[in-house]
């Protein structure tokens, strides 16, 4: 039995498009079982053809496709790729077949599927939450640095001139100052391990934050520690 039996359930320009994506080798299939192939079209989205007999005994063939075309109850330029390739592959598959048949492609089960996508949106809703709150508390702790610095300004004169720090000790300064914690008026080490502790809720990878950052952290710390215990 050859597919050219079933033309006229195809229009002209359907069988012409469906031939084309069969010469250019756009049409790969797999055999699973005796009863059916599978037919995949690579193409721009791509569309999945299945070709099915109730036993293999049955002279019906049912043809199901996943494009909008097939949705609509029409046989498709997918349909007539897949009966193509199938003949060519697989002829055995439509021997004392006569009759062809419409048929949709049952809708995806779901189940673990589903409930794995579930976890997946919110685990992701949950880094997008950790992730604002470090903006925010960026910014917030931006802000605060800007109006420390600028009420600095307008009070410094008169004020004593501030004391001079190794340029180690100066960049870790800088770090916790930039993050909102001005050690260098009170630099103790009751104040570095209370500002490490905050900071550390906030840059810990566990709870949103980023690697680095709290590696930056501990060394910064370390550093003023050290610096305070020679003191």
């Amino acid at each position: 039995m050859s597919v050219n039996t079933w033309e006229h359930f195809f229009k002209p320009e359907v069988r012409t498009a469906g031939r084309t994506l069969f010469s250019k080798g756009k049409v790969s299939l797999s055999q699973p079982s005796d009863t059916e192939i599978v037919v995949y079209i690579r193409a721009t989205p791509g569309f999945k053809v299945i070709l099915k007999t109730a036993s293999v005994e049955s002279q019906a063939v049912t043809v199901s496709c996943s494009c909008p075309i097939a949705k609509k109850d029409k046989f498709c330029k997918h349909a007539w790729a897949g009966l193509l390739a199938a003949d060519d592959k697989y002829p055995d598959f439509f021997e004392a077949k006569t009759e062809l048949e419409r048929a949709e492609i049952p809708a995806a089960k779901t189940g673990s599927s589903a409930a794995s996508s579930a976890k997946s949106a919110e685990f992701a809703a949950k880094q997008a939450a950790y992730s604002q709150k470090q903006t925010d508390y960026r910014k917030e702790q931006y802000q605060k640095q800007k109006e420390r610095q600028k009420a600095y300004k307008e009070s410094k004169k008169g004020v004593a001139k501030k004391p001079e720090f190794p340029k180690a000790v100066e960049r870790a300064l800088s770090f916790f100052a930039d993050n909102g914690m001005d050690l260098s008026e009170s630099l103790d080490k009751q104040t570095v391990s209370a500002a490490k502790k905050k900071l550390a809720r906030v840059f810990h990878p566990d709870l949103g934050g980023d690697h680095e950052e709290i590696v930056e952290l501990n060394n910064c710390t370390d550093i003023l520690i050290e610096y305070i215990s020679k003191q």
